[in-house]
């Protein structure tokens, strides 16, 4: 049942991923905070909080995951207006950072988002067709998921 879920919200992140970059008659912010609703609610199906506020710190995960997906870090100096992926996915994957708190490793979020880091980064480097780009990085998202669950 849990590949199921997962490979799920990897279709549903592929598909949102590429509908908010898709443009009219979609908008950016159905992937920059469907996505964060999708990822929490498959972590949730494998894992919930086991006290009250660990509700609270699982919500928290939706505001960091969200901002992180509205930036491709082309307007940070040293990326001369260059889409940097390999950054964009690092900082995907840190949005995960508030479950540490509720019992999470915090070395399995850092290593989630270095491997999200990386695999969005190569996939863009080796493919130029937009839709393999954007659907990749999307399911990216998703398909990471379980290395948070070790």
């Amino acid at each position: 049942m849990g590949i199921l879920v997962v490979g799920i919200a990897i279709i549903l992140c592929a598909i949102l991923y590429k509908m908010g970059g898709y443009g009219k008659p979609f908008a950016s912010w159905q992937r920059d905070w469907l996505i964060p609703i999708v990822v929490l609610g498959t972590i949730l199906f494998f894992r919930q909080p086991i006290v009250w506020w660990g509700w609270l710190l699982y919500i928290l995960t939706i505001p960091p995951t969200g901002f992180a997906l509205t930036t491709y870090w082309d307007e940070v100096p040293f990326n001369k207006g260059v889409d940097n992926f390999y950054m964009h996915g690092f900082f995907v994957g840190l949005g995960a950072f508030p479950l540490m708190f509720v019992g999470f490793h915090w070395w399995m979020i850092l290593i989630r988002a270095i491997v999200m880091g990386g695999a969005m980064g190569l996939l863009c480097k080796k493919f130029s067709n937009v839709w393999v780009e954007e659907c990749g990085r999307g399911a990216i998202i998703a398909l990471t998921i379980p290395l948070l669950l070790i």
